[in-house]
Formats: structure tokens, sequence, C-alpha cells
């Protein structure tokens, strides 16, 4: 499953520097998304994804349902990710 920021990013054939330089866009704020910290797509982002054609609830969505997934894959990791070693 692909983020939807990540998905605009490489449309746009950016690199996560160059769009948080570009669009004016704190790079706090960008990871916070990218690592799903935020509730949904700051409206920064959206602004620029709407204005390269993306649709604001359609992006909305796909974000929600990368949370989800994306907190599914960290509880379906293996023990030793957390330091712990199976004998």
């Amino acid at each position: 499953m692909i983020h939807p920021v990540k998905e605009c990013i490489q449309k746009l054939g950016l690199t996560h520097r160059a769009f948080v330089v570009l669009y004016d866009i704190s790079w706090e704020r960008f990871r916070s998304c990218l690592y799903g910290y935020t509730a949904s797509i700051p409206c920064a982002i959206l602004n620029v994804m709407v204005q390269h054609g993306f649709d604001e609830q359609e992006a909305q969505r796909q974000y929600l349902l990368w949370r989800k997934w994306s907190v599914q894959q960290k509880l379906a990791a293996p023990a030793t990710t957390e330091g712990r070693v199976n004998p």
C-alpha cells in the first residue's frame, strides 16, 4: 500500500526535501504525516496535492487506510524487531 503523499511526490518527480522547500512546508509537519503521526493529511500538504489533481476526500481516505495498514504491519512484525530473540 502506498502513502498518498509519497505518491504525489513521486508523480511530481521530487525528493522529499525538494517538496518541502518548493512548497514551503514545515519539515516536522511533513515527517509527521509521512510516519502517520497526524490524524489526517495537513492542509498545507493537501493543498499542494489538490493543485496537482488529487481529490481531497480520496486522498484523506487513502491516508486513513494507509495509517491503519501501517499499524497492522508493525503489529505483525516479528518479536526480533523489539530486541527479543527467539532461541
